[in-house]
């Protein structure tokens, strides 16, 4: 079975490794779609199915994984950080907050020409930083081509304490859900795991 990672996220790619799950991984350099009209579940499964949809048009068969991380703080939904300033903002408004986390999911059977949508979401809590630390952890948590501008991986481990929810949601693929999404495509991706 051949299965592509509609993604060029470094994270993800080895998320699925971890897994032993073989893939090739096809960027689909689509544009991503960003609206404050839309509920956050949405905007990233409206994006995760714009990337899967994209590269499915590359292949005659095998399951495109396209996946899309986007936050949700005070209300308002956030995505990757503009520049290195607005990732700073960012980080200081996330300060002493729990913020959503909601990753959306398309699985297309290429052949089939069949498609599953889902999403997962997440809660995480931001310590309370002081204004002169925000620069400390600036440096260290990069890089910010990640949806609020952060990583949870390394030093985030210091200023994220409490997550309510998948961590691998966190980390941009939920796991539990894309095997459930696999499932009900009639794939058990157990099967497809490296000893």
């Amino acid at each position: 079975m051949s299965i592509i990672l509609a993604s060029s996220s470094k994270r993800r790619r080895e998320i699925l490794a971890s897994c032993g799950i073989r893939h090739k991984v096809v960027a689909s350099n689509a544009v991503e779609y960003m609206t404050v009209s839309k509920l956050p579940e949405q905007v990233a499964m409206i994006n995760a199915r714009i990337k899967a949809e994209t590269v499915a048009k590359r292949f005659k068969s095998g399951y495109v994984i396209g996946a899309d991380t986007v936050v949700l703080l005070g209300g308002k939904v956030i995505g990757k950080p503009e520049n290195a300033s607005h990732a700073k903002k960012m980080l200081k408004e996330m300060s002493g907050k729990t913020i959503a986390v909601y990753t959306g999911l398309c699985l297309v059977d290429v052949k089939k020409e069949n498609l599953i949508s889902d999403y997962e979401k997440s809660l995480v809590t931001v310590k309370k930083l002081k204004n002169r630390e925000i620069p400390e952890y600036f440096k260290l948590l990069g890089p910010y081509d990640k949806a609020g501008g952060f990583s949870i991986e390394g030093a985030g481990s210091f200023i994220f304490d409490d997550i309510q929810g998948s961590y691998f949601n966190v980390l941009g693929l939920p796991m539990a859900k894309l095997k459930e999404m696999f499932k009900k495509l009639g794939v058990s991706i157990l099967k497809e795991i490296r000893a």
